[in-house]
């Protein structure tokens, strides 16, 4: 039995949310979309990349500070900064998927995300196998005329800019993904990006590990994926804001407009990815910011404000 197999019939015939619910979350879209570049304002909203707003480089979580220079190599494609591969970054990402194929699954897909800020705003999204979702968050400093904290009830999946099935795949097709490292990387290289665009191809496969909703073996199969891009270095013991103890991994990689950085911090005895950095260059402007992973995985708890 296929325990990730969607319930098409049961998803299809769920209704769709009221217009009040629509106009509360479009409302709390905008407010995260107005802020996506570094010269945000400080009470910016995060969200997972499969959830109401698509975060893309503009919110990851700060690991280690990045030096960028701007430039531009005359071409469309993109390539590895020139980094000898790093075999200690390899075996981090091979032991993180040998933890990431046994873990279990279960009744909701989460994702739990926070910035690395005192008093940051806490997201949350759960979506089912048969595609319902809810949504919810907790402020701990509400602008005025804004809730503490809410729990909203949607279906199907959020916008996902980058996967390696290309744009907003369809949940059924997450879950039947290969868990072969080898096909999940020509899936991205086909799907995600330029031809030659490595950068593009490791953001579909971390999105597999941060945000997407999909097996074990899958996940897995992108940790493999990873350990195989050509300049990932580790960058030893990292620890993040909230105290959780890692190991720090780079992807550094040159781009039409410059340096490109992607810094991942990753427990292996877990294969949680703990805090996600990206930083880099996107018309001539530097964006970055700033993503915890408080909790990314399968699991059977009911879906509450965080």
């Amino acid at each position: 039995m296929n325990d990730l197999r969607p319930l098409h019939r049961y998803h299809d015939a769920l209704p769709d949310p009221d217009p009040s619910t629509v106009g509360r979350m479009r409302a709390r879209v905008n407010d995260h979309l107005d802020g996506r570049t570094a010269a945000v304002a400080p009470r910016r909203r995060i969200r997972p990349a499969w959830g109401l707003a698509v975060v893309g480089a503009a919110a990851a979580a700060v690991v280690a500070t990045a030096t960028l220079v701007p430039g531009n190599t005359g071409t469309g494609s993109t390539r590895p900064a020139p980094h000898a591969s790093d075999d200690s970054g390899r075996t981090v990402l091979l032991a993180a998927a040998e933890r990431a194929a046994t873990q279990p699954t279960g009744k909701y897909w989460r994702v739990v995300t926070t910035s690395d800020r005192r008093d940051a705003p806490v997201d949350a999204e759960w979506v089912t196998l048969d595609g319902r979702r809810w949504v919810a968050y907790r402020d701990p400093q509400p602008a005025p005329g804004q809730k503490p904290g809410e729990l909203l009830k949607s279906k199907g999946l959020g916008p996902i800019a980058t996967s390696v099935l290309g744009e907003n795949p369809p949940l059924s097709r997450l879950l039947a993904l290969p868990t072969q490292p080898k096909a999940l990387r020509a899936l991205a290289e086909r799907n995600a990006g330029r031809p030659g665009d490595i950068e593009s191809v490791t953001e579909a496969l971390v999105g597999l590990l941060t945000d997407q909703p999909t097996t074990p073996g899958t996940r897995a199969a992108a940790f493999r994926a990873l350990a195989d891009v050509p300049g990932v270095r580790s960058l030893g013991p990292q620890t993040d804001s909230r105290g959780r103890k890692g190991t720090g991994l780079a992807f550094d990689f040159t781009t039409p407009a410059g340096r490109f950085h992607n810094r991942l911090v990753i427990d292996p005895r877990t294969s949680q990815v703990l805090s996600k950095t990206t930083s880099g260059y996107k018309n001539k402007r530097l964006v970055s910011g700033t993503l915890l992973y408080l909790a990314t995985g399968w699991t059977n708890e009911s879906p509450r404000i965080p």
